[in-house]
C-alpha cells in the first residue's frame, strides 16, 4: 500500500510538473522550467536554450526540446560531450540572428523557416554546417579532435 502511494503521489507530481512547462514566457529575463537552472533566453528576438551536463541537464534539455526546431549538439571524437562551445547562427543573407555561448553539450533555438548557416566554435577551431528549418526539428552534431 505504502509503495502504491509513493508511486500514485510521484506520478502525479510528475504530470504537475510536465503540465507546468506550457509554453514559455517570451520576454528579456528568460524563462526556466520547474526546479531546473536551465534558462530560455532571447537573442535580438530569437528564443534559445542550452545545456545538458549532468541527468538533470539532460532531463531539462529533453522537457524544453519540444519547443525549438533547431537542436545542436557538441562532442569530442570518442565520445565526450563539449560544454562552452561558441554558437553563431546565420540566415541566408549572411545576417547574424543568433550569437552565444552553450552552457552545455546541447543548444536548442527556435527559428523562422529557412536555411541558415550554424557556425560552432570550441577549441580553437571553427565548423560550419547548413540548417534547413521547417516542420518538426532540425538536428545538428558538431565534433572536435
Amino acid at each position: 500500500t505504502t509503495l502504491a502511494l509513493l508511486l500514485g503521489g510521484g506520478l502525479s507530481l510528475l504530470a504537475g510538473a510536465q503540465q507546468t512547462l506550457g509554453p514559455p514566457q517570451a520576454d528579456e529575463r528568460g524563462w526556466s522550467p520547474p526546479g531546473g537552472s536551465m534558462q530560455v533566453q532571447t537573442y535580438q528576438g530569437v528564443r534559445f536554450a542550452s545545456g545538458g551536463i549532468g541527468l538533470s541537464g539532460r532531463e531539462q534539455i529533453r522537457a524544453l526540446s519540444s519547443q525549438f526546431n533547431l537542436q545542436l549538439m557538441f562532442a569530442m571524437h570518442g565520445g565526450n560531450y563539449l560544454a562552452d562551445a561558441q554558437v553563431r547562427i546565420l540566415d541566408s543573407r549572411g545576417n547574424v540572428v543568433l550569437d552565444a555561448e552553450s552552457q552545455g553539450p546541447y543548444f536548442l533555438a527556435q527559428l523562422s523557416p529557412g536555411s541558415y548557416t550554424v557556425e560552432a566554435s570550441a577549441r580553437g577551431q571553427t565548423q560550419r554546417q547548413t540548417a534547413r528549418v521547417g516542420q518538426g526539428q532540425s538536428r545538428l552534431n558538431f565534433f572536435w579532435r
